[in-house]
């Protein structure tokens, strides 16, 4: 058992107030991506310096070069983190809502809106993350497929399927376009100060996904007239 715990220390780093070396890492690394929502989210990406960065958690320049190239490669971990946890709560909020397509929707929308009123997380997710590199942009196009795949599933409940093929549209690009006004409604809240209750706002955002819901169901009568022009 020893010689198995003294293999176990030595492949892990020598220990240190009962860490190994890859454990202390891996906990200054978790001070620069929380430091980074700080520092980001206050002062935005060109506003940021790696000696902010390290100052706000409490480590010196040499330990940020440990985990990351530089400023980008930490913003863009800081911006996947906070889009990986609502992404997260988003789902389950959908797993625990009542089996409706309305109550779903509103859960997910409650969960997304609740971290945009977070500044800091807004500033990061919806401003600061345009415009810094070709491979932030990158990670943001492939965050916002992410989001109209989760979109998707909601619609898919909310819309008849043979009506959104009937009226020549696809899934996946009523999705966008519902992600895409539902971050609009979170980047003005944003820069409007908040003004508005988060009830106001996910309300909003959700008569948008009801008014797309009621245009792909088939009006009454439809078929029967539709019958009665074969005949």
């Amino acid at each position: 058992m020893s010689d198995m715990s003294s293999d176990a220390r030595q492949a892990g780093g020598r220990d240190y107030a009962g860490r190994t070396l890859g454990e202390r890492r891996a906990q200054r690394r978790e001070a620069l991506i929380e430091a980074g929502v700080v520092i980001f989210g206050d002062h935005g990406f060109r506003g940021a310096t790696v000696k902010a960065i390290c100052r706000q958690a409490g480590l010196t320049e040499r330990y940020f070069y440990e985990s990351f190239t530089n400023s980008e490669a930490l913003f863009a971990t800081v911006y996947k983190t906070l889009v990986g946890a609502i992404e997260t709560e988003m789902r389950d909020a959908v797993e625990q809502a009542p089996a409706e397509a309305e109550a779903m929707s509103e859960a997910a929308l409650r969960v997304y809106f609740t971290h945009m009123a977070r500044p800091r997380v807004a500033r990061i997710v919806l401003i600061e993350i345009f415009g810094i590199s070709a491979g932030i942009d990158r990670t943001y196009r492939a965050t916002t497929l992410k989001f109209a795949q989760l979109t998707e599933d909601l619609t898919a409940r909310l819309f008849d399927q043979s009506v959104v093929s009937a009226q020549g549209t696809t899934p996946r690009l009523l999705s966008m376009g519902l992600v895409g006004s539902t971050i609009h409604i979170a980047m003005y809240w944003n820069l409007n100060g908040y003004r508005e209750t988060i009830d106001a706002v996910v309300n909003s955002a959700l008569a948008l996904y009801r008014a797309m819901a009621f245009s792909m169901v088939e009006p009454a009568g439809h078929e029967r007239g539709r019958a009665r022009s074969t005949d």
